[in-house]
């Protein structure tokens, strides 16, 4: 009854909040956006049927549409929207979480009642993803609506974009809860944990330019550890350990069967328009093909190590401070 006393405070706390309420707009904001544009038998349609556009692409009831907004909605809605605003107005929500926790006299009466000091940190960042929890459940929900009047059936497997969300955050949230712990300034947590963030991309990044361009022309784009050289081996360690956000709008897609990024862009750009060129559509392939090589296992079982390693350290700091 205590963790969960800690639990529901801590959601109350972020619920406070003016962020809270903006992000719910926000989200019921881009849900619209969504309803306004249609498919019927002839094709799609804008402002509710006020502009309607003949495409046989994109006529209501064929796979090649539904794969197309599986496309559109894991990696715009969820990589852009969610996987990048929703996360940093996330961030900005609770950053402050622990460092009121830690104020002189707040702090004091928390650590005096009969609870370990571990059981209280974990509840404090349990109620903080239950503050994310609440805004994916609220976005996707409500998402899934509206996919369901677009498509014409309910997109059930939309519903994993709530954990993975949340997943996504927590691997961020956790740097950010060990520089809070350390410096007990929001600010300075908030702003460790979006270089963080912005590194962890960056890592990804690195790992595909340098780790994978030597197999560009082979049957695989990931290239072995027997062949990578000195600098493909250090991207290759820093991928490994580090949280990998990047994969969640990926591992996404393929549980919405969505189409990749190839088929994508020939579907909706014709080849005689001179808008996709030859080089374009083998770079896409290369990168089908990487994306094909991620193991949702691997992935998420690396980065909530991390995450439990971070968790680990400033959890040992909260507990043998001495406030």
């Amino acid at each position: 009854m205590q963790i969960w006393a800690i639990i529901v405070d801590s959601f109350r706390e972020a619920r406070a909040k003016k962020l809270f309420w903006a992000l719910l707009a926000i989200s019921t904001l881009v849900a619209g956006a969504m309803a306004c544009v249609g498919f019927d038998e002839n094709g799609w349609s804008f402002f509710f049927g006020a502009v309607k556009k003949p495409d046989a692409l994109f006529r209501s009831g064929t796979q090649a549409a539904e794969s197309i907004i599986g496309a559109i909605v894991s990696s715009v809605l969820v990589g852009t929207y969610i996987g990048w605003v929703g996360v940093v107005i996330c961030l900005i929500g609770t950053a402050g979480m622990f460092p009121s926790l830690l104020e002189r006299g707040a702090v004091d009466v928390v650590v005096s009642k009969p609870l370990p000091r571990s059981l209280l940190f974990l509840g404090k960042y349990t109620g903080s993803l239950v503050f994310v929890l609440v805004q994916s459940a609220y976005f996707v929900l409500l998402t899934l609506v509206v996919l369901r009047f677009q498509l014409g059936r309910w997109l059930w497997p939309f519903l994993w974009a709530i954990p993975l969300l949340v997943l996504s955050f927590s691997y961020i949230y956790c740097v950010c809860v060990l520089a809070a712990v350390c410096t007990r300034r929001a600010l300075s947590s908030l702003i460790y944990c979006l270089v963080f963030w912005v590194g962890a991309f960056g890592i990804a990044e690195l790992e595909i330019n340098i780790g994978t361009q030597e197999a560009a022309q082979g049957s695989s784009v990931v290239v072995p550890w027997s062949e990578r050289g000195s600098l493909g081996k250090i991207s290759y360690m820093m991928h490994f350990v580090s949280p990998k956000p990047s994969d969640i709008p990926i591992i996404l897609s393929r549980q919405l069967g969505a189409m990749g990024f190839k088929d994508t862009a020939v579907a909706m750009m014709p080849g005689d328009a001179g808008l996709i060129s030859a080089d374009m559509i083998a770079d896409l392939d290369i990168e089908e093909r990487r994306q094909d090589e991620i193991s949702p296992t691997f992935s998420i079982g690396s980065s909530l190590a991390f995450e439990a390693v971070i968790l680990l350290i400033a959890c040992c700091i909260f507990a043998r401070r001495d406030f």
